[in-house]
């Protein structure tokens, strides 16, 4: 409370200190609060495991003689840990990204939300529901490639796409 009454008393002594509320300055903080209510750096390591299976099928597309044992098992010494070590990357990106497309109340308020009882829930199955799609879209891209192909298959050849 007292914090509120100090800082009301110091926007209305300067109307400079009022403006630099609105300043990029402010976004950005908004925004990397927003970022650390959604738990973004979490949602984006469950991501990436997640796409796990599918990383180890492109080794083993890649090259077959592997086999799926040892392409796992390469997939998670070298490339799940570059993946991990390069997810804190993505706060910050996230928190340039939003403070380009939201006003900084509309972060406080979705910081806020996050933070709620139902923010947090919708927090706590994302990860669920990540996984859960990722093979679902996988599945529907693969079709629609496959669609397109076929559609198109004579047009992709004269232009070049051996088919």
């Amino acid at each position: 409370m007292m914090r509120r009454v100090i800082l009301a008393l110091l926007l209305l002594a300067s109307p400079a200190l009022a403006q630099q509320s609105n300043a990029p300055d402010d976004k950005l903080v908004a925004a990397r609060e927003l970022v650390a209510a959604m738990r973004a750096e979490s949602q984006i390591l469950a991501t990436i495991d997640a796409m796990r299976s599918y990383m180890v099928q492109s080794f083993v597309t890649a090259a077959p003689q592997l086999g799926e044992d040892r392409a796992r098992a390469l997939v998670d010494e070298f490339i799940m840990p570059e993946f991990r070590a390069g997810a804190g990357e993505f706060p910050e990106m996230f928190a340039g990204l939003y403070a380009q497309r939201l006003s900084a109340e509309e972060m406080r308020e979705l910081a806020r939300f996050y933070r709620s009882p139902l923010g947090q829930r919708l927090l706590a199955i994302t990860p669920e529901i990540t996984a859960a799609i990722t093979p679902i879209a996988a599945a529907w891209g693969q079709r629609v490639v496959q669609q397109a192909l076929t559609k198109n298959r004579d047009a992709l050849r004269q232009r070049g796409l051996p088919l």
